[in-house]
């Protein structure tokens, strides 16, 4: 009886911290809390490894953020896309199959930075 009541608790309590009021025009409102989830509980997780002088906050946080982030190279039966390096720097290179000559390309430098949070904590004015 106390493992059943115990069980009912912690999942009303995972419920209340996933639990995250959307518009209802949102698409799979569910993936959406769940990530906001998960994103809340690893900047829980990288305050406390700070607070305990494991490590700073924003690395802990930024090996997180690149074990996410590394998507594989997927060629289609259009285009050939290769991943290689331009000057030392890592790069993703996009080409039309069956084509022969050279053309225009289109360079796209990511101005880095990224951002891990909620705006939920922030008080209008």
């Amino acid at each position: 009886m106390r493992l059943r009541l115990a069980g009912a608790v912690l999942l009303a309590a995972a419920a209340y911290y996933v639990y995250l009021p959307l518009p209802s025009g949102v698409s799979e409102p569910w993936k959406l809390m769940l990530l906001d989830a998960l994103f809340r509980s690893f900047m829980q997780a990288s305050d406390a490894a700070h607070t305990l002088g494991v490590c700073h906050r924003v690395h802990l946080l930024n090996r997180v953020v690149s074990w996410v982030e590394v998507i594989e190279a997927r060629s289609c039966s259009a285009v050939n896309v290769t991943d290689s390096t331009l000057g030392g720097v890592p790069t993703r290179v996009f080409q039309p199959k069956g084509e022969s000559r050279l053309r225009r390309g289109v360079i796209y430098f990511h101005g880095g930075g990224w951002a891990l949070a909620s705006g939920s904590g922030f008080n209008s004015v």
